[in-house]
């Protein structure tokens, strides 16, 4: 009987620990991934006018054209393009890494702009990604329940029998304590 105590104790703690993954808190990574790409954002745009600046300077129109990023455009395009966006800047930034240092363009500026851009990249679908993750967690859950069932009915319920003889007390409080209130 002990063994069968501890076994359905170890299907609670799992029930216990699959409830806890079927809650999805997607909306905690939707509005990391929007502080993530606000930044991205204003670092990116931030080298854009510096880039543009120094384009400008070196009568160099191409260049600036490679390098225009304004914030209404990063904000408003789908998380997909922001990437294709954001690269050629990066690209162009790394060039000239050694006309830029005099606008103070420094390769650990680029570094922290490509991790920006890494971390929001890693974050896209991830809402969906942990609302399925739930959806599983829900599946394993009604599993692990119909197990416990099985347990308590076909297993304890039947070893409990043998202490409506012998501990009727103790019976009548194990059964009452089996009734499920809603």
């Amino acid at each position: 009987m002990v063994a069968k105590k501890n076994e359905y104790d170890e299907l609670i703690q799992r029930i216990i620990g699959q409830n806890e993954k079927t809650n999805p808190a997607s909306k905690g990574v939707t509005e990391s991934k929007e502080m993530v790409r606000n930044g991205l954002i204003g670092k990116a745009v931030s080298l854009s006018g510096t880039m543009q600046a120094f384009a400008a300077v070196n009568d160099d129109p191409a260049l600036a054209e490679k390098v225009t990023l304004n914030k209404s455009d990063l904000t408003r395009c789908r998380e997909t393009d922001v990437e294709a966006m954001v690269v050629p800047l990066i690209t162009e930034a790394r060039n000239h890494i050694e006309a830029l240092a005099d606008y103070q363009v420094t390769e650990d500026m680029i570094l922290e702009i490509e991790t920006s851009l890494d971390n929001f990249m890693a974050l896209i679908g991830q809402p969906r990604t942990i609302r399925n993750k739930a959806f599983v967690a829900k599946t394993v859950l009604s599993d692990l329940f119909d197990q416990a069932d099985d347990l308590l009915k076909n297993q304890l319920d039947k070893l409990m029998i043998r202490y409506s003889i012998t501990d009727n007390d103790f019976y009548e409080e194990y059964t009452r304590a089996r009734v499920i209130v809603d």
